[in-house]
């Protein structure tokens, strides 16, 4: 079931998955691939925001980064597990998110434990 949660009450925990990505990504530095962190997506007035979901290769090409799609499934077996609370879809809807369940009990309890 999908809930409509306050933004204030999302953007803290928003970060903190965030910032596991991130982490998570300076583990597997050495298979040179990437979790990418944080993709928006805009459509039909309403904003998709998916993290932790999509992985990917960062090339340089003439001096730019390129970012080569590899797919939703972690591409090789031997990396560590990504963070368990990545590969969340939020939307956003004015000024509030609709979650899932699943997710809006994971950001009762971060808030409830670390305030």
């Amino acid at each position: 079931m999908l809930v409509k949660v306050p933004k204030e009450n999302v953007e803290g925990f928003l970060e903190k998955l965030r910032a596991k990505v991130y982490g998570y990504n300076s583990k597997i530095k050495e298979y040179e691939v990437y979790l990418k962190p944080y993709h928006i997506v805009y459509k039909n007035e309403k904003k998709y925001i998916y993290i932790g979901k999509y992985w990917y290769k960062v090339t340089k090409v003439n001096g730019k980064l390129k970012w080569i799609y590899l797919g939703r499934k972690k591409p090789l077996d031997e990396m560590p597990d990504p963070p368990a609370l990545a590969n969340f879809t939020i939307m956003m809807e004015g000024d509030n998110y609709i979650v899932d369940e699943k997710m809006l009990d994971q950001i009762v309890r971060d808030h409830l434990l670390y305030g």
